[in-house]
Order: C-alpha cells, then sequence, then structure tokens
C-alpha cells in the first residue's frame, strides 16, 4: 500500500511519541501523563472528493508547519520544487492532457500513467535540446471533472476521476519530479464548488489547477451542445482560494491555467484580479491549421489577463502538427506547450 509522505511523517511521530510514554518521561513521583491534542477537523466537504457520484473519503489534511517544518521534508520526491520564485521563471512546461477513462480525450488514457510519464520525459527533453538556458519541466495534465451529454444524479453534467485514480497521479508525478494540472470542466455547477472538491489535492505542492469554461454553462444549456464560459470574478475567486492555500500552507507558488479560443469563453476579462503566489495562464486551446493556430495564439497569449502563455496541439486533430521548433518561434514563447 502506497503511503503519502505525510502520512509516513506522522506514522514516525506517533512512534516517538510512543517510545517516550514507553520510557517513562514524566513528572517525578507522577504517573506518567499525555495530553490528548485535537487537530482541527475541516468540514466535511473539504475532506470528501465526488467520485462518478459516490463520495471517497480522502486521506488527513496536509500537516501545519510546526510539524512539517519544510516542504522538502513534506515531500522529499520534489527536488525541482520549493518556496520562492515563480516555476515559470526560467523554465517551460511541456505537458500531456486526457483522461484515464478514455483515449479519446486525450494521451492519458492511451496508457498506464507510468508509461505516460517515460514517453513525456522524451517529449520534454526534445524542447529542452532546444530552448537554450530555459529549462523544462513535464507535466500531466488530467481532465477530473469531466463534463456529460446526461446532467446525472446531482444535475451537474459532470463525472469525476476516482480518487485512487488521481492519487495515483499524484504519486507518478512526484516520483518522476513532475507536476500534475487538475482540470474542471464545471458544467452546471461552480469554480467554487467544483475547487472545493480538489482543494485536498492542491496541497501537494506540485498539483497546479486548470478551468476550463467551454463546458461551463447556464441552467438550461447543455455542456458540449452550448459553448459555455466563465465570467472574471470566478476566475479571481479561483486564484484568491490558491494563495490563500499557498499562504497556509507554505507552499511553492500556484498555477492557474483557462482554456481559450473564442472570445465569449471568458467574460469580462478586464476584471481579473492578480494574487501574490498565483500566476494566470492563458491557453489557446482550438485545433486546425498551424497559421489560424498562430493568429489565435497571439490573441489570447497577448491578452491584458494573461500573465502566462499557453498553446494545445492535437495530436489527432491538428492537420499539420506544429513542430517544437515551431513552437519555439511563436512570440511570445509559450510558456507551457500541452499535447492532446
Amino acid at each position: 500500500m502506497y503511503l503519502s509522505a505525510e502520512r509516513r511523517f506522522v506514522l514516525v511521530f506517533a512512534c516517538l511519541l510512543v517510545a517516550i510514554v514507553a520510557l517513562g518521561i514524566a513528572t517525578p513521583g507522577e504517573p506518567a501523563r499525555v495530553e490528548r491534542v485535537r487537530t482541527p477537523t475541516p468540514p466535511p466537504s473539504d475532506r470528501t472528493v465526488s467520485a462518478a457520484g459516490a463520495k471517497t473519503p480522502l486521506p488527513a489534511d496536509v500537516l501545519q508547519p510546526v510539524l512539517a517544518i519544510s516542504i522538502e521534508q513534506r515531500f522529499p520526491h520534489l527536488q525541482a520544487l520549493s518556496p520562492g520564485p515563480s516555476i515559470l521563471a526560467d523554465r517551460q512546461i511541456v505537458s500531456y492532457y486526457g483522461n484515464p477513462y478514455t483515449a479519446d480525450m486525450g494521451i492519458l488514457g492511451s496508457g498506464d500513467p507510468e508509461a505516460i510519464a517515460s514517453l513525456l520525459h522524451q517529449r520534454a527533453q526534445e524542447y529542452d535540446a532546444l530552448n537554450g538556458e530555459t529549462g523544462v519541466i513535464a507535466a500531466l495534465h488530467l481532465v477530473y471533472a469531466v463534463a456529460q451529454y446526461h446532467e446525472g444524479d446531482d444535475g451537474l453534467y459532470l463525472q469525476y476521476v476516482a480518487d485512487e485514480e488521481v492519487q495515483t497521479y499524484i504519486r507518478v508525478a512526484e516520483e518522476h519530479d513532475m507536476l500534475l494540472f487538475i482540470d474542471l470542466q464545471i458544467g452546471r455547477s461552480s469554480v467554487e464548488d467544483e475547487l472545493r472538491k480538489v482543494l485536498p489535492y492542491l496541497r501537494h505542492p506540485n498539483v497546479h489547477l486548470a478551468l476550463d469554461p467551454e463546458f461551463a454553462v447556464a441552467a438550461g444549456e447543455v455542456p458540449g451542445t452550448d459553448l459555455g464560459s466563465l465570467r472574471g470574478p470566478d476566475i479571481s475567486r479561483a486564484q484568491e482560494a490558491l494563495a490563500g492555500l499557498v499562504r497556509r500552507e507554505g507552499l511553492p507558488p500556484k498555477l492557474v491555467m483557462v482554456h481559450q479560443f473564442v472570445d465569449s469563453m471568458v467574460l469580462d476579462g478586464g476584471t481579473i484580479e492578480t494574487y501574490p503566489n498565483v500566476e494566470l495562464i492563458i491557453d489557446m486551446d482550438g485545433y486546425g491549421p498551424a497559421e489560424i493556430k498562430r493568429v489565435k495564439y497571439e490573441q489570447y497569449a497577448t491578452a491584458s489577463y494573461a500573465t502566462h502563455a499557453a498553446i494545445k496541439l492535437f495530436l489527432q486533430h491538428d492537420p499539420d502538427l506544429m513542430s517544437a521548433q515551431d513552437v519555439l518561434a511563436l512570440v511570445p514563447r509559450p510558456a507551457v506547450i500541452i499535447y492532446q
């Protein structure tokens, strides 16, 4: 059974405490006493994740800094990350996108996570050999909340990846020193409600957030039939929540990616606010001929609300798939390259 870093720390701490009690370390002349310390438990909504309509308990919360002194101690596998400068200050992200339940959504559904990680390393090395002094970090991009044509029992038009699957991707990303993006398609839910479900995952320092306005629809609309949208305040609230998480947990900066291929997908973009230790990435998400993708990329990469730019390449749907050299020639140079 796989034990996360925080669980292993708790186990070691508990063993030490038992040993101290067994040795009789107590006030002389009095029987040994150990006061029971209760750690505040967050509300159930912060500790459970809907997985295909079911509530699945999540592991205990990440330890507070008084016990887990540093990120390195809490997550020893992650050598590339630590609190401080942006991940994108001197690196570029190359990611593979998809959902483990279907290959139709991208490469993550075409094999087990270890095999995908191996292929992703090769792709990242291709960019690393071409982009000069800029480093490359690989990322798995997991679509966690997947929009459906049918409303489901909860009326949200969403299906979720099971918790054990998400934990596998977190483990693989940590062991391979990769990032993991958790992607939310929203459906008829809200950014706040869906974000609440994945906050336990985002407590890992290498896990980041992506939002897909295409499938964020209003009452009476159906994802995939009606084109959805997110408003500036929706995106700002997501960034604000992650800024608070970074502050409370002592985490490295977080990334928030928003997909966009038409103007109407992001409404009131000029009202999107900035937050400390959170960086917004706008991903040009459409597929089609390379020349059109270049024009659309420039449009959204230079949007006033885009801190960083990304481009998605569709392995099966782009008729003339851009090469790594083509991608690196884009202006501005993409901070994130996604392969679906």
